[in-house]
Parts: structure tokens; sequence; C-alpha cells
């Protein structure tokens, strides 16, 4: 499948909001799994927030009078329209595989060895973009991931590093393989063919939802058992960080890229300390403050150099609702 030329540009005003609000409705997951998972199955969560997710961007992309890629190409001989295979690759890479693995890891390992691992995700992408989709990588984006990747590190605790060698094997190198799923999905993102985002966004949600629902079928999940915070929490999270946030990556990484995209991946478990302090009392240690700091240099280092302001190709003249 070619992939059409991408062009980095540099992030304006509107890409930096944008990154502020992928950073604060992805943060806001862990909260909303945490409030869930206490009387709903993990597997459920997961399989209920893709399901809403996918029925609520449906229902945006048809008010917005967006329509899915049409699944035939009259003007190939293919029996299935390109578009749909870059599609499918997001929704099994970047959905089903890590929305599947992450809750199973989780029950060999602590929850902050999973964070650690879940910041290996930046560093992939700006390889994987660097490699396949055209994106620089130089010594600042370099020198920037590697003060993010620190700043989690000292967020979490360097102890949890010690935890590595007791924890199960299995599990680390599934939360690796997991990352690296999120990483790849963001880069075909970056190469596929120019899709709306809100049409590209339920498109790639509906597959997710449908090729995970029957892992319920080996889930003991007694519907008596549910409490009514758990079920708004899951309903939470398909229409915050899975069906919002979805459209948020996807119009950003059209826009500037996948690796600048990326480096949320670093601020969210910041955001997600917050939430913890602000809702549930957790204690915000110096530790938190420090990691901001070394995390928000590392944003800053990675940014220094000028990319050039060329526009995306295929969406040069576009206005803003035609992007979204």
């Amino acid at each position: 499948m070619p992939a059409p030329e991408r062009r980095e540009t540099a992030p304006t005003l509107f890409d930096w909001l944008l990154f502020a609000a992928i950073v604060a409705v992805g943060g806001s997951s862990f909260a909303m799994i945490r409030g869930a998972v206490e009387s709903v199955p993990p597997a459920v969560i997961t399989v209920g927030r893709l399901w809403i997710g996918a029925i609520f961007l449906y229902a945006v992309m048809r008010h917005a009078g967006r329509k899915l890629p049409s699944l035939s190409d009259p003007q190939s001989q293919r029996p299935i329209n390109q578009e749909w295979l870059w599609i499918l690759a997001i929704s099994v890479i970047g959905y089903v595989g890590p929305f599947l693995i992450f809750p199973w890891a989780q029950q060999f390992i602590d929850s902050g060895l999973a964070g650690i691992y879940m910041a290996f995700m930046p560093i992939w992408t700006v390889f994987l973009a660097f490699l396949f989709a055209g994106e620089s990588l130089n010594r600042q984006k370099i020198v920037g991931f590697a003060l993010g990747f620190a700043g989690v590190v000292i967020l979490i605790g360097p102890a949890v590093l010690g935890e590595a060698a007791t924890s199960s094997l299995a599990a680390q190198l599934a939360l690796l393989l997991a990352t690296l799923g999120y990483a790849a999905a963001a880069v075909i993102t970056r190469m596929a063919p120019p899709i709306r985002p809100r049409a590209f966004a339920a498109a790639t949600l509906i597959p997710a939802a449908i090729l995970s629902t029957p892992v319920l079928f080996f889930t003991d999940w007694r519907v008596e058992d549910w409490t009514l915070a758990g079920v708004v929490n899951v309903i939470g999270l398909g229409l915050g960080p899975t069906g919002l946030g979805g459209v948020l990556l996807i119009i950003l990484i059209q826009r500037v890229g996948a690796g600048f995209m990326a480096f949320a991946n670093y601020l969210t478990p910041l955001w997600a300390v917050g939430m913890g302090a602000l809702l549930f009392g957790e204690r915000l240690g110096a530790n938190a403050l420090i990691a901001l700091v070394v995390i928000l240099v590392g944003v800053a280092v990675s940014q220094r150099t000028p990319r050039k302001s060329n526009n995306l190709s295929g969406h040069a003249g576009q206005s803003a609702d035609e992007r979204t």
C-alpha cells in the first residue's frame, strides 16, 4: 500500500491546544479505569469502551454529514477499498491488541512498572516514524525523548525498575508488544491516505469493537455485581479517552506528525497523578513537580529546531471544518 507523501510542519497554537486536550482526556482514563474496575471486569471495560466510543463517533460523524469510506473501490480491480486495509491495521494493532494485553499483564505486575513500559511508546513512535513515515530524527528529538522517559521514571519512582527482575517476564514482554502496537498504529495513521478525522476515528473503532467482543465469552461478567459508578466510568471511558481522544489523536497526527503527538504519553501520567490527588486525595509529592519540569524541558528541546512549515499533502487550503 503506497503511502502519500507527508511533510512535518511546525506546531501552531492550535496544535499545542490539541496536544493539551489529548493529555487531559488521556490522563482522565486512569481515574475512570480505577473507578470502573472496582465492580466491572477488565474485559467488559475494554469491550464496553470500544462499543460506546464507536457508537458515539459514528453518531457524531453522521451528524456532521460524513460517511464511512466505501468498502469497495469501483475504480480499481481490488475487492476492497485500500483505505479499509489501513483502517483495519490500526484497529487490530492499535486497539484490540493493546486494550486486551494491558489488563491481562497488570494481573502479574504492578501498575507502576506498567507505567514505565507505557513510556516506551513515544520512543517506539519516533523511530518508526523516522523509518517509515519520513519524519526527522535529530539530536534534539533524541535528547527530548530521553528526558521525557527520565521524567516518567522520576514520577513513578526509580525503585519500580527493580521490580522488573522479579516480575513476570511474559507480562513485561507483552507490555512492550502492546506499546509497540500503539506506536505502529500512530505511524500507520500518519501514512494512511487522507481521510477526514471523524470518519477515520469511527471507522477504526467499529472493527475494533467487533473483533474484541468474543473475549466476553471467556469472561465471568455477572451484571448484578456491577455498580452504577462502575457503569458510569465505563461510559466515560468510551465517550472521552476512546471516542473524543481518538479523533483528537488523528487530527494532531495528520497535522504535525506522530512523533510530536507521542510526547503526550509522557505528560499523561502527570495529569493522572494530579487527577488522583484531586479526586482520591492521593499525596502529590515533590517527584511529580520535578518530573513535570524534566518532561517539559524534554518537549522544549525536541521542538527547538524549526521544521518546514509546508502544509501537509492533501490538506492545504482546507478549512478547519473540512479537516475534521
